[in-house]
């Protein structure tokens, strides 16, 4: 994950962050999801998005953590914007272990399918199957696309292609099961290749189709390995008794 160290003064934290500002060290580690979020050298990860935009991934984020496969939430402030204060993830982002793809393939789908089968109960709500269909003709009309998002081993060629499809087969998607919402390899912490720690980046989660989950895991493995082998053996280890093609 890019970090590039950043100068910001004290005043612009809230009270209660400046503890863990003052004498940190800050990076912006921002990604395209259009929230700033800083890394501090001591050990933190701060989100910053629009005021009321990051109260339920705090909710999300406490409950991942309690359950142990997320980590711990020092604080959530809702002000002129919302801040949301996590403690970094102790090991290996999937990043870092590409050197084992195999064996990351495995550790993945494992902690993937077990995810898909937890059952939350009074987990925040949110439409998130149908906003997701949503937000896809909402950047179709305007035009716009995350070109690098698309599977070519799906026949997924062009937005064109991918818009059609989704008017063609959205309706197989259901909310059939609990879902991570951006399963891509930088999200999933492990300990080791073998051993997987915990999920970040929490905020989408919730009860959808285990489908999104799947090829978004299957895109990162592709995009980072350059195989689509890979995406494959994933499916393999996840077990695809339990899926869908046409969804995929």
């Amino acid at each position: 994950m890019k970090k590039e160290k950043v100068t910001l003064t004290i005043s612009q934290f809230p009270e209660e962050l400046r503890i863990y500002t003052e004498k940190a060290t800050l990076y912006d580690s921002s990604s395209h999801s259009g929230a700033t979020v800083l890394y501090l050298d001591t050990g933190y990860y701060l989100k910053i998005d629009q005021k009321g935009k990051l109260a339920r991934e705090a909710q999300c984020a406490k409950w991942f953590d309690k359950q142990g496969i997320g980590v711990p939430v020092l604080t959530y402030i809702s002000q002129d914007k919302d801040y949301l204060l996590t403690k970094e993830a102790s090991g290996l982002s999937g990043l870092e272990v590409l050197d084992q793809p195999e064996v990351l393939c495995q550790t993945m789908a494992t902690a993937l399918r077990q995810l898909h089968n937890l059952q939350p109960v009074h987990f925040p709500t949110n439409s998130l199957l149908k906003n997701y269909i949503q937000l896809a003709e909402e950047n179709y009309q305007k035009g716009l696309s995350y070109e690098k998002a698309l599977l070519p081993q799906f026949q997924i060629r062009s937005r064109e292609e991918a818009y059609h499809l989704i008017q063609k087969l959205g309706h197989l998607l259901t909310e059939e099961v609990f879902i991570h919402g951006d399963a891509c390899l930088p999200n999933f912490i492990f300990t080791d290749a073998s051993h997987f720690s915990c999920f970040i980046d929490v905020g989408l989660s919730g009860f959808s189709d285990r489908h999104i989950d799947l090829y978004w895991a299957i895109w990162s493995l592709n995009y980072n390995l350059g195989n689509p082998k890979y995406g494959d053996l994933f499916l393999d280890y996840y077990g695809r008794e339990n899926i869908n093609s046409e969804k995929l």
